[in-house]
């Protein structure tokens, strides 16, 4: 077995914890998007990244607002290269560093194998003319995605097993008329994959019952190691949830799809497939597409799925590449600047410009490493908010002036002055300011 490192959390919210870190890297930071989430509050969302290169663990600062500690010492820009023994401090929390075997039932981290060559194909031609090199590697990365599919099914299974009708049976659930109650949605799993023997993107979205959870993992090979990307979220399902998740997967024409739906590569050594599991009280079903187009009840599906899981987890940027997600992010931060400037223009500018650098920001939330310009992005993110805040402060001191005086018409000026300085009908303040206008508005009247 290979080696692999451990962190042991030894001060702090996450005390007792242990991480083991594998190839793919861990990040640590408040957001649920970190491998390594904790509660802290004086952790940045998303703080550090632990990583393994060449057989040595390594910590970088992700531009965090507090920083980063080895052994008491403060970090810069550059990673820094960890030994067992060594301390890293992160907000309340410090984590010792760890030799350990890199089990994967510890790590729960799957190597798909990008970039690697078995020995005895090294330097050997393909029949077809291609790097032998490269099939062994997308023969380890659909290693790699099948492994994950059979975790997230045997998951599922946990739950009491129903009724199973396999092979052309699939519809026979369908052909009858069964009862709501007797073809409950019991747990369902999606999962799409693009693979090549450079790269990997999963996209997982799974149901038990109770929760929802997503996993994407956007892996490239050694050359492109930093450009990998890894989320998993998990949210509570609602009956709102529950009732949409109904209508998604109730078309009578989902199942009676066949199981397989398969056709061969757009191109030498790649993968791309589409895959859902449905567990009801009346049925289980299987689907699979594999270097195919989907049936169109599918492709619709999977779409309606898509758009949920985008909604409920907050994570549309997800959808984008790496190079997109910084041409936007870039682009965010250009019409900001321009809201910046003409911020003494209009009282809504500085709430714009906020807005539009707090989404440059969040578009490269995934993102590691950050762009050489990410840490003036915040302090401008920073900086826009507390404008905002202190002009909000003396306007609303303004308006309670006036209002005090029994000065209606100046009071509604001012109020409406508030209410363009806050634009957003859902941010607190607006809703206040708009509350308090309709009643002065009214005593206006009755004068």
């Amino acid at each position: 077995m290979s080696t692999q490192f451990e962190l042991v959390a030894v001060e702090g919210p996450a005390k007792g914890r242990r991480f083991s870190v594998g190839a793919g890297g861990m990040r640590l930071g408040r957001s649920s998007a970190c491998e390594i989430t904790v509660p802290d509050p004086e952790l940045s969302r998303t703080h550090c990244l632990f990583e393994v290169r060449e057989g040595a663990l390594w910590v970088t600062d992700l531009v965090s607002a507090n920083g980063t500690c080895v052994n008491g010492e403060k970090l810069e820009a550059a990673p820094r290269r960890l030994s067992p023994g060594d301390s890293v401090s992160a907000g309340r929390n410090r984590f010792s560093v760890k030799e350990a075997d890199d089990d994967p039932a510890v790590t729960g981290k799957i190597d798909l194998g990008l970039g690697k060559k078995d020995p005895q194909w090294d330097g050997k031609a393909s029949a077809d003319g291609g790097d032998a090199g490269k099939t062994q590697s997308l023969r380890y990365v659909l290693w790699g995605v099948a492994a994950v599919s059979i975790c997230v099914s045997a998951a599922l299974f946990i739950l009491p097993p129903p009724v199973v009708t396999g092979g052309a049976a699939q519809d026979d659930a369908v052909g009858r008329e069964v009862a709501a109650e007797e073809d409950k949605l019991l747990s369902f799993s999606f999962e799409r994959v693009e693979a090549s023997a450079d790269a990997v993107f999963r996209y997982a979205l799974s149901y038990d019952g109770n929760a929802f959870n997503v996993q994407i993992d956007d892996v490239h090979g050694a050359d492109d190691a930093k450009m990998n990307r890894y989320l998993v979220k998990t949210e509570a399902a609602d009956d709102e949830d529950r009732r949409r998740m109904a209508e998604i997967l109730g078309s009578r024409e989902l199942y009676r799809l066949a199981r397989e739906y398969n056709g061969m590569p757009l191109a030498p050594n790649t993968l791309q497939s589409i895959s859902l599991h449905v567990v009801r009280s009346a049925r289980v079903f299987d689907v699979s597409v594999e270097n195919k187009e989907p049936p169109e009840v599918l492709r619709v599906v999977a779409e309606k799925l898509n758009e949920f899981a985008k909604t409920r987890f907050s994570m549309w940027a997800i959808q984008y590449s790496v190079e997109d997600l910084i041409a936007k992010s870039a682009e965010a931060r250009r019409a900001g600047d321009v809201k910046w400037d003409e911020r003494d223009v209009a009282h809504g500018n500085l709430a714009e410009a906020l807005k539009n650098y707090s989404l440059a920001t969040e578009l490269l939330d995934t993102v590691n490493p950050k762009p050489a310009d990410y840490r003036a992005l915040e302090e401008r993110r920073r900086e826009a908010k507390k404008e905002l805040d202190r002009r909000f402060a003396e306007q609303r001191f303004r308006a309670d002036q006036v209002i005090n005086m029994k000065d209606w018409n100046a009071a509604r000026r001012e109020l409406r002055v508030l209410c363009e300085m806050i634009p957003d009908t859902e941010d607190r303040r607006h809703r206040d300011a708009a509350a308090q206008l309709r009643n002065v508005e009214m005593r206006s009247k009755r004068r």
